[in-house]
């Protein structure tokens, strides 16, 4: 190939990305002024780029006028794709040194709502002021995602068990308590074995016909006792309240219960007989070269946890 069609083919590629960016930049800004304020670019140059996008697959991403703005179906499509290619692009380059100097770009994490809020949250602040270069995007949810497919660079999981095509680094127990608030114990009188827990109000998180079974210790081996109760909650925090406020016995994450356990608003139950049976973990897909932006990530909250909060050590039975 000449140089004369190198050079425009390497052009024509630059056009391209240049062309994928400004239109995820509009569709996540909203309008083309606020996207060419966030490339740094006019917004005639981004309309441009657009129309070009919109003339090349012969149809319209974006409906725009003086009154309204807004994406197509085809144009839906086509920002779930860009994200992708972008990702992958990013990585590539990534792995090709050029994200290799200094952590930079935007960093993708997931985790459960309720460990984030308690625990993550609090780690952000000080990785940003270490690595101001790097964005963070958060998602918050219960779902495991594909991290692959989903173009997440790292996920905060609470398992048992872990997909055998992701790298773990294991952060801490992921102790889980029964414990019950004073109120309960006045009304209802404190359980002394966990098979007493049969005969008491427990608050369960979706469990089928409101029933579930719970582990526990006993003369060296798991037992399960199967408890039912009147309250069901399917998040974490509503959870904890709903066993603070004395609606039922709980059998939840120490991380959750911890503080109020602190406070007094909670009372443990039988922390000999607890049971650990999942971990929390930092995960990230298996790859060759690992972006300095996730290294550094994963390399800030191993280093949090390298003290274990109390909620991770007090009365740890494994």
């Amino acid at each position: 190939m000449a140089t004369a069609e190198i050079g425009t083919l390497r052009r024509s590629t630059i056009d391209s990305l240049a062309a994928l960016r400004a239109f995820v930049a509009v569709v996540e800004a909203g309008s083309f002024s606020e996207a060419g304020y966030r490339l740094n670019v006019v917004p005639s140059t981004i309309s441009k780029q657009v129309s070009v996008l919109e003339e090349r697959i012969a149809g319209q991403l974006i409906l725009r006028s003086t009154k309204r703005f807004s994406v197509t179906e085809l144009g839906a499509r086509l920002y779930e794709r860009c994200l992708a290619i972008l990702h992958e692009i990013e990585l590539t380059e990534g792995e090709l040194g050029a994200y290799q100097t200094e952590p930079q770009g935007r960093l993708r994490v997931t985790a459960p709502t309720s460990f984030a809020t308690h625990y993550l949250s609090a780690l952000l602040p000080s990785f940003m002021d270490k690595y101001p270069r790097v964005s963070v995007e958060l998602q918050l949810t219960s779902n495991v995602l594909d991290l692959v497919t989903d173009a997440v660079d790292v996920a905060i999981r609470i398992s048992g068990s872990l997909e055998p095509n992701l790298v773990a680094v294991k952060l801490a127990p992921n102790i889980r308590t029964f414990c019950v608030a004073p109120s309960y114990i006045e009304r209802h009188g404190k359980p002394k074995t966990p098979q007493q827990l049969a005969d008491h109000n427990c608050v369960l998180t979706n469990e089928i016909a409101s029933r579930a079974k719970w582990p526990y210790m006993e003369d060296g081996a798991i037992n399960y006792v199967t408890v039912s109760g009147s309250v069901i909650v399917d998040n974490g925090d509503m959870y904890c309240r709903s066993v603070v406020d004395g609606l039922g016995i709980g059998y939840m994450a120490k991380f959750l219960a911890y503080d109020s356990i602190q406070s007094g608003q909670l009372i443990e139950l039988f922390p000999s007989k607890r049971v650990v049976l999942s971990h929390i973990y930092a995960v990230y897909p298996e790859r060759r070269n690992l972006p300095l932006k996730t290294r550094a990530f994963i390399d800030h909250v191993r280093e949090a946890f390298r003290t274990p909060p109390g909620w991770a050590v007090d009365g740890i039975h494994q």
